[in-house]
């Protein structure tokens, strides 16, 4: 079953808001067995939504369609789909009773306008909205379905969630289901390489997607068909096959971030890590305490982004920096070592690199990064040369030092 996502709204062409509704409904749908086809973002004109509409009835199941549905003036939709299927606007009494209920918990009176909420096309079902006063409204027409919702997320996540996914699912004979290796310590490249002899045996409802981030590459492994029992079982066998060739390479076999491995691993072993960075400013306190629970194996870390601020807050010698620079597998090494001392850690991680774009010498060019980890006995210190920019740096070395100290926690 094909279906099509349409994005109304100027503010998101412009680029004054992100469109995070469409990667959200496209996730949703596809374990229910409806196929994304076409994503599109269009202006707030009659003429652009019909010409939208008339594209994705001629070439989809489904519909699902976001934005102008408020109260003011740029909101045409509901207008513009009256002219398209040569209907009226008619009054929903149970729309009306929803803009009631939320107006009296505001203690607020109702306008015109807030009335006119309830107005939808003849030919629609009204979809209740629990938090807003744009009922959802569904339509059929030429064997497609059309959804159309509010563009606040908020609103829109609720509809389909409660009364919209649930039928789409009974309408799809298809069951799709996946599995995701994280692969970590190998580019994507040499994976694919290595894999190649699965890739070309897959059975005809299998396919496997390659989606790289900084420092490790997501595997997802599709499957999808009419028997759920030879799905899984295809979907097993080739899971199996790629974990045997990419051996300690795979951290992970569900989709999880390089921060919830490394948090799992603490966690099991009662363990816990400190961070000292510069060239990051926090980035991997930040990605560490992005997982719930966090508290359990990270007590703190420090930024210290100066010379003094590395003398001062971790000891680092004054004479070692000026000698070495900051920069420096010895600098990174003691940063470690005095962070994993100073919070009673078992584990200590630092970072100290040149980010850009500016900073970088012939010798240390900009994307130079040390890293260093350390458990008190053991430590590993490496240096990368990043290609990115400031962000892009920044994100990448945070990801690798994750790694570095999931795998020493291992070794």
């Amino acid at each position: 079953m094909k279906a099509e996502i349409i994005t109304i709204g100027d503010e998101i062409l412009i680029g004054q808001v992100i469109d995070t509704n469409s990667a959200w409904i496209g996730q949703q749908l596809n374990p229910l067995g409806w196929d994304v086809t076409r994503i599109t973002t269009i202006s707030d004109t009659a003429s652009a939504i019909t010409k939208s509409l008339d594209n994705g009835i001629n070439n989809s199941d489904l519909i699902i369609m976001t934005g102008g549905l408020g109260p003011t003036k740029d909101d045409i939709t509901k207008k513009t789909l009256c002219t398209y299927f040569g209907v009226d606007l008619v009054f929903d009494e149970t729309a009306f009773k929803n803009v009631e209920r939320i107006f009296n918990h505001l203690k607020r009176e109702v306008t015109q306008v807030n009335r006119d909420q309830a107005l939808i096309p003849a030919n629609a079902k009204a979809l209740q909205n629990n938090f807003g006063t744009a009922p959802g409204l569904w339509f059929e027409a030429n064997n497609c379905i059309i959804i159309c919702l509010p563009g606040v997320p908020y609103e829109m996540k609720d509809i389909l969630s409660n009364f919209v996914f649930p039928q789409l699912k009974k309408r799809s004979s298809d069951i799709v289901s996946h599995r995701t290796l994280v692969v970590s310590g190998i580019p994507e490249s040499l994976i694919s390489e290595q894999i190649e002899s699965i890739e070309f045996s897959l059975p005809a409802e299998l396919k496997i997607a390659y989606l790289p981030n900084y420092g490790v590459v997501r595997l997802r492994i599709s499957g999808k068909g009419k028997d759920a029992a030879k799905i899984e079982a295809e979907l097993n066998k080739t899971v199996t096959s790629i974990e045997n060739i990419l051996g300690k390479h795979v951290i992970a076999n569900s989709d999880k971030r390089i921060e919830e491995v490394v948090g799992d691993l603490l966690s099991i072993r009662k363990e816990s890590v400190s961070v000292a960075e510069s060239c990051t400013g926090g980035f991997v306190a930040h990605l560490i305490t992005s997982t719930p629970g966090s508290s359990a194996y990270f007590p703190g870390s420090v930024v210290t982004y100066s010379y003094e601020n590395k003398t001062e807050v971790l000891g680092v010698d004054a004479e070692l920096l000026w000698n070495k620079g900051a920069v420096s597998q010895e600098v990174v090494e003691k940063m470690a070592k005095a962070v994993r001392l100073k919070n009673n850690t078992d584990y200590g991680v630092a970072i100290s690199g040149i980010a850009g774009p500016s900073g970088g010498t012939e010798d240390k060019p900009v994307g130079t990064v040390w890293m260093a980890v350390t458990n008190g006995i053991k430590t590993q210190s490496k240096v990368y040369h990043l290609k990115g920019d400031r962000r892009q740096n920044i994100e990448q070395s945070g990801n690798l030092a994750l790694e570095m100290l999931r795998q020493i926690i291992l070794a």
